[in-house]
């Protein structure tokens, strides 16, 4: 007679997800872990795998990696038949609850189910219970909105008061840690916060040679007409470190130029981005200020400077305000270039003046200036712009299909090939010299500048085909532009090739 055996029970596999925020210790992954594994011994399961956000907010799955992860995995290969979460709040506070029900749908829909291990009820599905989620979901997105609402308030009080809520101090400034008698107790380093409630953050002015430099670059925008762009490139040529120790950007030397507290103010609420919505710029008057909260590090004169110049570069001017400005040059000097245009200081740059109408010469057309120049340069710019890609295009695909490797390099229209030789490419106009009737091209030096080979296309004297092409070294251009006409090309028989093509041979197969 055989004994029976009682059969062995399968053990359900499940992975865990826990999320911290900054609320409330209770909170904390370990604890929540504790509770999950709890659950899981009560109900023969065993965690196989965890995934964790630390630090995450909940309200949408952006920034949440685990998260992510979790739900990417439960959609491809997993070994799990159960996500044991601590509460619907831990899922997420997501402002739309159809997005956190939508993410536990996608569990459920390949398999694999969702238990919240520290609330009352069971999820099994029944109408009770998705009654009771739609109920927690909203409790717990409404606990975001109040939550995100009285911090506001708070930070506008600490702002209004003149204390530094967040965020770094910016260059030329400190942040200085004060008792509940106003005392400075230490110059807090980056990453270091206040420990204790009643302890206060100021900002205060930051050593001698960061001040200095904060003014130097005002002076270089309001005095000496340099640019963001050039600002930050004269501070990295220097090795001037920015306040996180990387490089200078255009964005940094902007944000300088136009903040407040290197005059000592403190400003709030310039942009808002509540509850992960859109961001948006608030207008003035929503504005929260606390004007002199802050020593000044840069006077008055030179900060408002600054902004006179920064308006007067960034006027938004209207059609009929440029019109009559070209009129004003054209009558006060019987004629009309770029370069009296960007001479004029009422004017902005004759590039931006050609972005606004299209062309240069459609501006001087809307303003009934007679066209005395040749516009064919103006008119063909755009069009050998579309040569020059095309020959890169083609290039590119001419040298793989020879054998070589091609490289666009940082540098506009031009390739590297085989890793090591630079080739730029451009489409060179035919100019019709009118005085004595022929037709000529003519290749600037600094077109061969920063690479080995010069390759460019001759256009027709339409200026609307490629009648050849011709390659040279970058030596024989060495400071000097090349300049033939239709009969003395012949002087350059040996670089002219009539198809792009014939410049790439194939490479020969070892054998």
């Amino acid at each position: 007679m055989k004994s029976s055996q009682a059969p062995s029970t399968v053990r359900l596999r499940a992975a865990a997800y826990v999320r911290m925020s900054t609320e409330r210790q209770i909170y904390s992954t370990a604890n929540q872990l504790d509770r999950i594994r709890q659950y899981a011994a009560s109900h023969d399961v065993d965690v196989v795998t965890i995934y964790e956000d630390s630090g995450r907010s909940g309200l949408t799955k952006k920034g949440r990696p685990g998260l992510t992860q979790m739900i990417e995995d439960v959609q491809g290969n997993h070994d799990f038949a159960l996500i044991l979460v601590y509460d619907i709040s831990r899922w997420g506070r997501f402002q739309d609850l159809d997005e956190s029900a939508h993410y536990e749908y996608l569990c459920r829909l390949n398999g694999v189910n969702v238990a919240y291990c520290a609330e009352v009820f069971e999820n099994d599905g029944t109408p009770f219970t998705a009654i009771i989620k739609a109920l927690k979901r909203a409790a717990a997105a409404e606990y975001s909105r109040e939550l995100s609402a009285k911090v506001f308030a708070g930070q506008c009080r600490m702002i209004s008061m003149g204390y530094k809520t967040g965020g770094p101090p910016g260059y030329g400034l400190r942040r200085a840690l004060l008792d509940s008698d106003g005392k400075i107790i230490q110059i807090l380093k980056a990453g270091e916060w206040k420990a204790v409630q009643t302890h206060r953050v100021v900002l205060v002015p930051g050593p001698v040679a960061e001040i200095a430099i904060v003014n130097q670059v005002f002076k270089w925008y309001a005095e000496d007409g340099v640019g963001d762009r050039k600002i930050a490139a004269v501070l990295n040529e220097q090795s001037v470190a920015t306040e996180s120790g990387g490089p200078w950007t255009p964005d940094i030397i902007r944000g300088m130029l136009q903040n407040e507290k290197y005059i000592g103010n403190l400003i709030f609420n310039k942009a808002s981005f509540k509850l992960r919505k859109t961001a948006v710029r608030n207008p003035p008057e929503e504005w929260v200020r606390c004007d002199g909260a802050i020593t000044p590090i840069v006077p008055q004169e030179l900060f408002n400077a600054v902004a006179r110049e920064r308006a007067r570069r960034h006027r938004r001017y209207t059609d009929q305000e440029l019109i009559t400005s070209m009129q004003r040059i054209y009558n006060a000097h019987g004629r009309i270039s770029s370069t009296l245009i960007d001479a004029d200081p009422d004017l902005p740059t004759a590039r931006l003046i050609a972005r606004h109408f299209g062309t240069l010469f459609d501006a001087f057309t809307q303003a009934g200036i007679p066209n005395l120049r040749s516009n064919d340069f103006l008119v063909t710019r755009d069009q050998n712009y579309g040569f020059r890609d095309r020959m890169v295009a083609e290039a590119t695909a001419l040298a793989i299909g020879a054998g070589a490797t091609a490289e666009l390099m940082d540098a506009p229209h031009t390739l590297r090939l085989n890793g090591s030789v630079t080739v730029s490419m451009r489409a060179i106009r035919c100019a019709h010299d009118k005085k004595y009737g022929y037709y000529r091209w003519r290749i600037p030096a600094r077109l061969a500048e920063g690479c080995d080979f010069l390759l460019v296309a001759l256009l027709d004297r339409t200026n609307r085909n490629i009648t050849s092409y011709l390659l040279f070294p970058t030596g024989d251009l060495d400071h000097r532009a090349i300049a033939f006409t239709e009969s003395s090309i012949k002087r350059y028989s040996a670089n002219q090739r009539w198809n792009l093509s014939d410049f790439f041979l194939p490479t020969s197969s070892a054998k």
